[in-house]
């Protein structure tokens, strides 16, 4: 039915579980129109090369058909709420990246399919005029020396803003990636979309730094209709070269010379409507001619705007530096990237562990980085730059919320059997804690029969010899796999010898077995109680050897000084800087004190 002579674009779907957490292999996926079934691959990823319309259409204003074709996916997975997509948007020559994230049966109170309704592309349907609303907003904020900050999140109306829609809130790099994909064609010239994506960018910006919205009493930061500010489609594909312009440029703006806020830079497609800023079709033209994007962005802005660069508010404090880690990088930058990738490795198999981050970037590290480009749609080019920088930070940041959790998402608690034998090939966080355990034992000079083992996450045979040993000692059979007996006496042990040679924080008087789980609640200024002690005594040990970190007085009270000593350990072991003893926070104080006191590395 399709007649496309030849064109293809490719749909590509990735499915993960607990906010992107955990990568879902296994999973069908059916394109309805086609007939066609594929299965998600160990990463949680299937693609399919579909027909779509050729370029030519795409490149045209009001061209005869529609330039894009449309596909409708039914996506399933045993256990799983089932996920049905209609009107997933193929351009040729184009990859359309579509990610969601599935929820288990047992949590979706009763809900067992997802629907999820795409909107039309705003070329094709919606003429971009703006309101007399979105032109009053051009009015300058005030002068106030405020810095232009990119925020981790954006709140957004689904829906213009007097309407009664509900609110979402996405990461602001996604905002941007949506809005780009929604508002301007991926076919387009790489100067047009650059332009562009400086336009919405700005208008954004514009948004959050004059506070439009909320000035107004609304709690929402944007809306999605294009009349207002513009156009947004929850959920949507995402177009693969858009995303990789976006991850470039996400935190450019448009400004105008004397001025510090980013303009509201007003657009329109200039065929169909017609504004005082920027025609969407128009740049396709002006970069046909030559025009580069800020040739663009003067022409319809004018001559004294200029491209400026916001201060990203990062959830790691860890910025990217602004030079490439490629081969003969070394310093602390490189071992950074090392001991990410190696987290994430744990999470996603077909990314090889560096075995000796050591700092310097090896061919180890190479290997690592460009398996990682190829998992998540970068440039494979092994060379990590600020793209692969903060793609690293983001999918490590998200994988690492898993160290206190088992993969059903339940809490961690310290010594508990995970439900399964460990075996030669297994990988993962509880492979990880048996290798800390084994380590803790061998290092207690108790057992120097026990070998010291290479912390890597994987079960090898290394791992297994460690475990026969073990295993003898114990009087078990020596299978060298760690069932229920094997880890409790392990695991016993391992108590036996910390409480031997580390006792642990002194609390009211009395030893706390060290390392204590999280109590369930955060800890913050105003907290009080044994848990307050704990980590003021965790702190204080710590700052024996990181003098960075400030000692507190352990009185059970969280005051201003216990405050700035969590921001201080927080700043100083690439923690989210809140002041705040969190889960992650608590992990970290549990695992710093322990590689303070006896050298043992620290999990996640």
């Amino acid at each position: 039915m399709n007649n496309y002579m030849g064109a293809r674009g490719t749909i590509v779907v990735r499915l993960t579980h607990m906010e992107g957490r955990l990568r879902l292999s296994g999973a069908t996926v059916e394109i309805l129109n086609r007939g066609e079934r594929l299965i998600t691959d160990e990463n949680g990823v299937a693609r399919a090369v579909v027909p779509a319309p050729p370029k030519s259409l795409s490149l045209t204003p009001n061209p005869p058909v529609r330039p894009f074709a449309v596909y409708d996916l039914r996506i399933s997975l045993p256990g799983y709420v089932s996920i049905t997509v209609y009107g997933v948007q193929v351009f040729d020559g184009i990859e359309s990246l579509c990610r969601y994230d599935m929820v288990r049966l047992e949590d979706a109170e009763g809900k067992t399919e997802d629907i999820v309704n795409q909107s039309p592309h705003g070329l094709f349907m919606y003429p971009n005029m703006p309101s007399d609303g979105a032109r009053a907003a051009t009015v300058f904020a005030a002068a106030d020396n405020r810095p232009v900050v990119i925020p981790q999140n954006v709140t957004v109306h689904l829906g213009p803003p007097n309407s009664n829609a509900v609110n979402v809130t996405v990461p602001f790099i996604e905002y941007v990636k949506n809005v780009a994909s929604s508002e301007i064609y991926p076919t387009w010239p790489d100067q047009s979309l650059i332009a562009n994506i400086n336009a919405e960018v700005s208008l954004i910006l514009n948004r959050i730094y004059t506070e439009w919205y909320p000035s107004q009493g609304y709690d929402f930061d944007v809306s999605a209709s294009p009349a207002f500010d513009q156009y947004f489609v929850d959920r949507r594909e995402i177009f693969a070269n858009v995303e990789r312009i976006v991850d470039e440029i996400f935190d450019n703006y448009i400004a105008r010379q004397g001025f510090i806020e980013p303009i509201f830079a007003q657009f329109c497609d200039g065929v169909r409507s017609a504004c005082t800023g920027l025609s969407q079709w128009g740049t396709v033209d002006l970069a046909n001619q030559g025009y580069d994007s800020l040739e663009i962005v003067r022409y319809y802005y004018g001559q004294n705007t200029e491209i400026r660069q916001g201060t990203v508010v990062e959830e790691d404090p860890d910025s990217y530096s602004g030079t490439p880690l490629s081969g003969g990088s070394a310093g602390a930058d490189v071992l950074t990237v090392q001991n990410r990738l190696n987290r994430i490795a744990i999470n996603y198999p077909a990314i090889p562990f560096i075995t000796l981050p050591e700092g310097v970037y090896n061919d180890d590290t190479e290997r690592a980085v460009r398996i990682f480009q190829q998992t998540f749609g970068l440039p494979e080019n092994g060379t990590v730059d600020r793209d692969t920088w903060y793609r690293i930070l983001y999918i490590y940041n998200a994988v690492k919320k898993l160290a206190e959790l088992e993969s059903e998402g339940e809490e961690f608690q310290e010594g508990q059997y995970p439900g399964n034998e460990l075996i030669i090939g297994d990988r993962g966080p509880n492979v990880l804690r048996m290798e800390w355990y084994i380590n803790a034992i061998s290092r207690s000079g108790q057992f120097p029969q026990v070998p010291t083992l290479t912390l890597n996450g994987i079960y090898d045979t290394e791992t297994e010899n460690a475990v026969r040993v073990l295993q003898g000692i114990f009087g078990l059979t020596q299978s060298g796999r760690v069932d229920e007996a094997t880890w409790n006496d392990i695991t016993n042990l391992y108590n036996e010898v910390r409480q031997t040679q580390f006792p642990g924080p002194t609390v009211g008087g009395e030893v706390s077995g060290w390392p204590r789980p999280y109590p369930g609640a955060p800890l913050q200024r105003g907290s009080r109680g044994d848990n307050v002690y704990y980590i003021q005594e965790l702190l204080r040990v710590i700052n024996r050897y990181n003098s960075a970190v400030p000692a507190v007085e352990a009185d059970g009270i969280f005051g201003v000084n216990t405050r700035d000593a969590v921001y201080a350990f927080q700043s100083a072991y690439g923690l989210a800087v809140d002041g705040i003893v969190g889960p992650l926070t608590w992990e970290k104080l549990n695992a710093v004190y322990g590689e303070a006191e006896d050298g043992l590395p620290t999990l996640g």
